[in-house]
């Protein structure tokens, strides 16, 4: 089955929306994560030196992240009784939420994976901002560059691990957690995502309360919510750490003023990389997952998280082309029409007295 033979939603036009969607921004997402690696390997420049294997590594973790994101297409969606709206999960049942592939591979190992290319993503930020203060700071801790980088390697495939984890040992469906979210695998709850008991397993789900908010908790569940947050504040506070300790140094480094240049346009792509998806992908996505052990539920987050969660791997690239000046200038050059034109006609110039001549 695929994409366009699923019907996700119960609204048709939502479900030509959303995978026309995805398809524009998958194809974009290759395209300029390319570009970008392209660009990267040309560039001569050797104040950015051994940096551009973390930009280059970067790019393939945004490629493979759309990959995953293209071919399972999550769709996440939680729950919360409230004054006896029928729309919601019964009263006893209230805090739970749920998440599903619906594209070409739907199983539940699919949303594992989703889970893990989601998740690797903050060991490398992490060691982004750390390269950027060794440079600036350390200097001298640059010999060690290889074990630099198979600490980066290994943290990000720990954390993909770590995150693969929660969703597929963690958030493991039970029968309590069937149970208790029947009625919205059997149609009695009106949703605008489709269900049917036979694809019930297939889920990812967690039931934080087995009664109301705050009684009768359901560890297994709560420690995979508990390791989600963890994860997200232990990597945004070492971020956060990170662009103070380097801001701090870049006022007092004794540099040419085009060195400095470069720092401090590194330092805010940087940061734009990591505080932009906060908006576009890691809020929702983590809301959607952790708003339910507070009993509170945003009905809208299985239509919004699907195209926003897409584009995290687009704005990365764009971000670190049009931030870098000399990366700027390689993409005005590589795709413009003006500069393709003067190729060729310098090549016809210099092919010319060869041709004559033979």
């Amino acid at each position: 089955m695929t994409p366009f033979t699923q019907q996700v939603y119960v609204d048709p036009l939502l479900n030509i929306v959303a995978y026309v969607f995805q398809i524009v921004v998958a194809i974009l997402a290759y395209v300029f994560n390319c570009i970008l690696i392209l660009i990267v390997i040309r560039s001569r420049n050797k104040e950015i030196g051994r940096y551009s294997i973390l930009i280059v590594f970067f790019a393939l973790s945004d490629i493979y992240y759309n990959t995953v994101h293209f071919v399972v297409f999550p769709v996440i969606e939680y729950f919360h009784y409230r004054n006896g709206n029928h729309t919601q999960v019964p009263e006893s049942y209230g805090n739970a939420f749920l998440i599903r592939g619906h594209g070409l591979y739907p199983d539940r190992l699919g949303i594992g994976l989703y889970a893990g290319s989601y998740g690797h993503t903050f060991p490398i930020l992490i060691y982004h901002f750390l390269y950027r203060l060794i440079v600036i700071k350390y200097p001298q801790h640059l010999q060690y560059f290889k074990m630099f980088l198979l600490a980066m390697f290994s943290a990000t495939a720990i954390s993909h691990v770590y995150w693969f984890s929660i969703f597929y040992v963690l958030f493991h469906p039970d029968q309590e957690v069937l149970d208790a979210l029947t009625p919205v695998f059997n149609g009695t709850i009106t949703l605008p995502v489709n269900h049917t008991m036979d694809t019930a397993e297939k889920y990812s789900q967690a039931l934080y309360w087995r009664g109301e908010t705050f009684e009768s908790p359901r560890w297994r569940n709560l420690i995979g919510a508990a390791m989600i947050s963890y994860s997200l504040v232990s990597a945004y506070g070492t971020i956060c750490y990170s662009i103070l300790r380097i801001r701090k140094h870049l006022k007092v480094y004794v540099k040419s003023a085009k060195t400095v240049r470069l720092h401090r346009e590194l330092l805010r792509c940087l940061v734009y990389q990591s505080f932009l998806p906060v908006l576009t992908s890691y809020f929702p996505a983590a809301a959607a997952v952790l708003f339910p052990v507070l009993g509170v539920s945003i009905s809208a987050i299985s239509i919004i998280s699907p195209p926003i969660c897409a584009v995290h791997p687009l704005f990365d690239p764009i971000l670190l082309i049009f931030t870098i000046t000399e990366y700027r200038r390689a993409f005005f050059a590589l795709v413009s029409v003006r500069e393709i034109t003067l190729l060729t006609k310098h090549r016809n110039v210099s092919v010319s007295p060869a041709v004559s001549i033979g």
